[in-house]
């Protein structure tokens, strides 16, 4: 298919039919939406976990975490804490994504650059006294991307790409929490998620020279979703305690819309065009777990269930307008399906020194693609021939299995008290076949790998 014959596009990211010959404004118009999309604000916890120990076992957390990594796997926990912790850390991850055509030829994908990212986490036990004493706590925690804000990309449906797994990790976290212990071994907890979303307006418009010009204005607007925590535990034998847990999390949905209004430019009616999309989502989940813990050991087990039926896509449409008042396009309406991951996770702890605390961790887990395996084909418009064509949708996506290990070492009394801790994780995407309505099949494969460190220190 030659340049002049590519189907052209009306919906978000998607080429357009012009609506005038103004080749000069529909230029500035894509200047203008690179510029105020290539940066983005949400959350990675949901594909790596959060904090120093869940990471490395399989992101499990939900019954055992005791410091601000339980702002996000269960605020209950957070009342375990005794001391008043503050930790640094970096993580990193890389995206080796392969999808290749029925007949076996790569594809080429949309760039994906790895993720660098800076973690801050606070714990605070609220100083009570009498029947409140060692009962509260706070916790803060934050994940920072380093060399991006905010990233918000809207890909042609029929460009090759895996739209759920690189940029939702490309973005800012920010997580709050407060545990109760309400005695009678039952703990609760609630917190919140808050992430930006992107709003504003470009007017496009003609000076008294008749030169073109624009004028942005753009917000950052907060959205938030909850976060409720339950745990209950019992003493077993042998210093051992059998501790179960239970959260809930409000889908995350951080959007982007820019207006381009273009009425002025001409006495043609051009309608104002919405570049609008999912910068990043969460879906709600429910998890539970449990765990056996003693003095020397954790195994927990458990499951989270994702409600990704709800997700409404990445596209909206560029014009807004009932069906039978205009020909706007729109995007294909994907089913993507609920799913429910498996976690198990085990650390080992000892102690080489009276004053040194080690602990060697690991975890499996084995989360399902929401996408499902047939996707419909998107209609695009063919100025050749002056009809609507069918291409196809080429989201790409697999199963998941999560190899995670880490390790930490903290230091005790009248040493500084310092912690140190580490993880890796190897995402393996189980080779999957794509099916592609009105066009020919594909094949999705690859891995990510993902490492951290962080340092802590209680006082």
């Amino acid at each position: 298919m030659s340049r002049e014959d590519a189907p052209v596009r009306s919906q978000s990211g998607a080429r357009r039919k012009a609506l005038t010959p103004l080749p000069r404004a529909w230029a500035l118009f894509a200047a203008l939406f690179v510029c105020a999309t290539r940066e983005a604000v949400a959350s990675p916890e949901d594909i790596f976990s959060y904090g120093p120990r869940s990471p490395s076992m399989g992101g499990t957390g939900v019954s055992h975490s005791r410091d601000f990594e339980a702002t996000y796997t269960n605020p209950a926990l957070l009342s375990r804490m005794r001391d008043r912790t503050f930790t640094l850390g970096y993580a990193s991850a890389t995206f080796d994504l392969a999808a290749t055509k029925a007949d076996g030829t790569r594809e080429t994908l949309i760039p994906y650059g790895p993720l660098k990212s800076s973690v801050i986490g606070l714990g605070l036990p609220l100083p009570f006294i009498g029947p409140l004493r060692n009962r509260i706590a706070f916790g803060m925690a934050f994940s920072t991307p380093i060399n991006v804000i905010v990233r918000g990309r809207i890909v042609y449906p029929e460009k090759a790409q895996f739209p759920l797994l690189p940029d939702r990790a490309q973005t800012l976290a920010i997580r709050l929490g407060l545990g109760v212990d309400v005695g009678y071994g039952f703990r609760v907890g609630a917190g919140f998620a808050a992430l930006a979303e992107i709003v504003g307006s470009v007017v496009v418009a003609t000076d008294a020279s008749g030169k073109v010009g624009s004028r942005v204005e753009d917000q950052l607007v907060a959205t938030y979703a909850p976060t409720f925590g339950l745990s209950y535990e019992r003493p077993l034998h042998d210093d051992r305690v059998l501790r179960v847990g239970a959260v809930f999390r409000g889908a995350l949905d951080a959007r982007f819309a820019i207006d381009i209004d273009a009425s002025k430019l001409s006495s043609l009616p051009i309608p104002i065009l919405n570049i609008s999309g999912s910068a990043q989502y969460d879906p709600m989940q429910i998890a539970l777990e449990a765990a056996v813990e003693s003095p020397s050991s954790v195994f927990a087990l458990g499951a989270t269930y994702k409600q990704w039926s709800s997700y409404g896509g990445l596209l909206e449409p560029t014009i807004v307008c009932p069906p039978d008042e205009c020909k706007a396009l729109r995007p294909p309406v994907i089913g993507f399906r609920d799913i429910v991951v498996p976690r198990v996770g085990v650390e080992y702890r000892f102690e080489p020194h009276p004053h040194v605390a080690t602990a060697l961790r690991a975890g499996l887990a084995y989360e399902m693609s929401p996408l499902p395996g047939t996707l419909p084909a998107s209609d695009a418009y063919s100025p050749t021939s002056n009809s609507l064509v069918r291409v196809r949708t080429a989201y790409f996506d697999s199963d998941r299995m999560v190899l995670t290990i880490g390790g930490g070492v903290a230091l005790k009394r009248p040493l500084l008290p310092l912690k140190l801790d580490a993880f890796a994780q190897l995402h393996h995407l189980l080779p999957r076949t794509i099916e592609f309505e009105s066009a020919s099949s594909g094949r999705a494969s690859g891995t990510v790998v993902a490492a951290g460190v962080m340092a802590g220190v209680s006082f």
